[in-house]
């Protein structure tokens, strides 16, 4: 993704969506938690150079791919305007990092584990972030021709039935508790099956990954009030 993927000169329009919060590398453990928004400040230099760099990457890459008068929409995870992050279930999306650290604590995973399970993503972006690579002259951009045309950031809530229900009665919010974590499971399983050591077997890791999953879905039925709603900013940029 942050490499030229298709020949130069080759695109009309380009479309990407809910990709670059993913950092090309791993940059540091974080120590104190899963997610960027525990980590202290020096892991979180660390992601957010990282972030930059990867940021710079993408758009030179697809603008190397797009024809002249080619452009590309791209929507990225973000902060809001008031750097609230996304919150997927009540505390925010930092929150699903705090069962890791009960599971680390109670000794269901070691503390080699723990330290194992770090999310490389960069979700705490801002306009300005996105922004850089057409402000500060950025040798490659000038040459490609690269120009800003918008950024715009999105509050979305996700629409489903259950999340805009008051009251819910137990069957809902047992339904409403299944359905966060049916959206929780496909992006954060590798994340936690990443940490587990390789001395565990199969069983073990899943037996382990199945005790995460039915602690956030205890903590989203007793939540079940919170409407999920996730932050976006959509960029859009042509070339010349």
């Amino acid at each position: 993704m942050y490499e030229q993927c298709l020949p130069d000169n080759s695109l009309d329009l380009a479309i990407s969506s809910v990709a670059t919060h993913y950092l090309s590398k791993q940059v540091c453990q974080i120590k104190n938690g899963v997610f960027m928004g525990e980590a202290d400040v020096q892991e979180q230099a660390l992601m957010r150079e990282q972030g930059k760099t990867d940021w710079r990457k993408f758009v030179i890459s697809r603008g190397r791919e797009l024809k002249p008068g080619g452009v590309l929409i791209t929507m990225n995870v973000s902060l809001d305007k008031d750097n609230n992050t996304p919150t997927l279930i009540d505390k925010g999306l930092g929150y699903l990092g705090s069962f890791v650290s009960e599971m680390a604590k109670e000794g269901v995973i070691t503390q080699e584990e723990y330290l194992s399970t770090t999310y490389h993503i960069h979700y705490m972006r801002t306009p300005a972030d996105f922004e850089e690579p057409f402000i500060n002259d950025v040798p490659e951009i000038e040459e490609l021709g690269l120009e800003l045309v918008s950024v715009k950031t999105i509050k979305q809530h996700l629409q489903h039935p259950l999340f805009d229900t008051a009251n819910k009665g137990n069957g809902e919010r047992l339904d409403y508790s299944r359905r966060i974590v049916a959206m929780v499971y496909p992006w954060f399983h590798h994340v936690l099956y990443m940490g587990l050591s390789l001395s565990r077997t199969e069983e073990e890791k899943e037996m382990v990954i199945g005790q995460y999953f039915r602690r956030l879905q205890t903590y989203a039925f007793e939540h079940s009030d919170n409407k999920p709603y996730v932050t976006m900013t959509e960029v859009v940029f042509k070339k010349r």
